[in-house]
């Protein structure tokens, strides 16, 4: 499935170019089995030619790679974000007593989050730098209501960098990008998976906590 998925993402940026890498970017980041790294590393490798000196191929690439995928991947993250901002809520009220999570709590959240320029500063590196997951950043920013303008405008400002790295790393690797962006997409994946058991050890104990909270309150009644 993911061979074809690459045979398929590939047949479009050669055809339409940039273009094709911000419909690419806009699917890679809303399905998840396609490789994070693998649409501007498949555009470097395939967009920008050999013969290129080093400046060529960073201009190259910043007009033709990262501007596009920007584009792609916030319009991608604007999906995910609006899928926990308006589904978090409801969630968190009906189903958050039995974790310990309170919408006040999440609110609260949101005005520490929203306070400063270190958070900017953390959510612009989390989008800059590869192996983090770009759905667990949308979908926290999503869920804390992270200003939607600053969001928007940190995803490009990262995204542009990211993406010109693996461009870069796609253009000098050559037909070895497929390798690459495997390596990087499974380093992603285990960053990915550590979160969700963090999340999944956090849940386990705020239920004991709850569970041992109510048979106590029982057997002293």
């Amino acid at each position: 499935m993911l061979n074809a998925i690459i045979l398929q993402l590939g047949a479009v940026i050669m055809e339409y170019g940039a273009v094709g890498v911000l419909f690419a970017a806009f699917l890679e980041e809303i399905i998840a089995p396609i490789p994070s790294s693998l649409v501007a590393m498949f555009a470097g490798f395939f967009l920008l030619p050999t013969e290129y000196t080093w400046l060529q191929a960073v201009g190259a690439a910043s007009l033709k790679v990262a501007i596009p995928m920007s584009i792609g991947v916030t319009a991608g993250s604007l999906v995910i974000y609006a899928a926990a901002y308006f589904g978090g809520k409801p969630i968190i009220i009906r189903y958050g007593k039995w974790l310990g999570i309170s919408w006040t709590l999440i609110e609260q959240t949101e005005q520490k989050f929203i306070k400063g320029y270190a958070d900017e500063l953390i959510l612009f590196a989390a989008r800059a730098l590869p192996f983090v997951p770009s759905v667990a950043v949308s979908s926290f920013c999503g869920l804390v209501r992270y200003p939607i303008k600053t969001f928007i405008l940190l995803t490009l400002a990262g995204t542009f960098i990211r993406a010109m790295i693996m461009a870069m790393i796609g253009w000098h690797v050559r037909d070895a990008y497929i390798v690459y962006a495997r390596i990087i997409s499974q380093v992603e994946m285990f960053v990915f998976v550590a979160i969700g058991m963090a999340l999944a050890l956090f849940v386990f104990v705020r239920l004991r906590q709850k569970i041992k909270t109510a048979v106590a309150h029982k057997d002293s009644v």
